[in-house]
């Protein structure tokens, strides 16, 4: 069985595109979670005088929460027209919340280092 033609198929269906915007998506999401909770764990925010520094970070918290779970049941929607698509669905949030915390401890050893 060659792999060559796997792959090409993959790619030339729109799979891979699909794949890697899931993938950009949860990054972009992670950091902007990683940037609410920083900014609630240090009381400071970049935008000062706006808002409360409380009640930004809650927000963004919030904001980049209910944009992850909307990607993850984007995920999720799509994986249940296949065959076995329970045990990809475990392993799709099993996946999202590695990488999410992964993410965000990443970011925040950079940040506060």
């Amino acid at each position: 069985m060659k792999i060559t033609p796997l792959i090409n198929s993959f790619i030339d269906s729109g799979k891979a595109k699909e794949l890697f915007d899931h993938v950009k998506n949860l990054v972009i999401f992670s950091l902007l979670l990683a940037l609410g909770t920083n900014d609630l764990h240090q009381h400071k925010s970049n935008i000062s005088g706006i808002f409360p520094t409380k009640y930004l970070g809650i927000g963004v918290i919030t904001l980049a929460l209910f944009l992850i779970f909307l990607n993850l049941y984007d995920g999720i929607r799509k994986l249940s027209k296949l065959e076995h698509h329970k045990l990809l669905t475990f392993f799709l949030v099993l996946l999202y919340t590695i990488l999410t915390i992964r993410i965000v401890e990443v970011a925040w050893y950079y940040r506060l280092s």
